[in-house]
């Protein structure tokens, strides 16, 4: 059983679209999902999980939403070695590089994907499912890797 924690901002209606997708794609038999808004979520929730996922949307005046401000922050301190992280943009502009770097000396297995989600119908596109699908895993053979 993974715990996956979904953490994404800025929170408008069309991102909650995205998320929503990214979510249903995440649902799956060996997974415990927990998605928040960045500003909702907390380290604690960070270190609670095996698998985080960040989705950001760039905002008009930095290439990281100031939700994830005390995220930036406190990853430069802690240890998450063990865990996995996904990264997925939302709107027209990759993002998550500043994240990435921040998260660098954390020890924590990063995914080489980044997608860019700017649209989603009814359900998760093929595309949503298999980025999800090598998320977990990515997890999983890191953590057999290390077993």
């Amino acid at each position: 059983m993974y715990n996956v924690l979904v953490l994404w901002a800025p929170d408008t209606a069309e991102n909650r679209k995205l998320v929503d997708a990214v979510a249903r794609a995440l649902e799956q038999a060996k997974v415990t999902l927990t998605v928040k808004s960045a500003s909702e979520g907390t380290i604690a929730d960070v270190n609670g999980a095996d698998i985080v996922v960040f989705g950001m949307q760039k905002a008009a005046s930095t290439d990281v939403p100031t939700e994830f401000s005390e995220f930036l922050r406190i990853f430069k301190g802690i240890t998450l070695a063990g865990r996995t992280a996904g990264f997925f943009s939302m709107g027209t502009d990759k993002t998550t590089g500043r994240l990435r770097k921040a998260l660098k000396d954390t020890e924590i297995t990063q995914s080489e994907e980044d997608p860019l989600f700017s649209e989603q119908k009814q359900g998760s596109s093929p595309l949503v499912i298999e980025w999800a699908e090598r998320l977990i895993g990515t997890h999983r053979e890191m953590h057999h890797a290390r077993a």
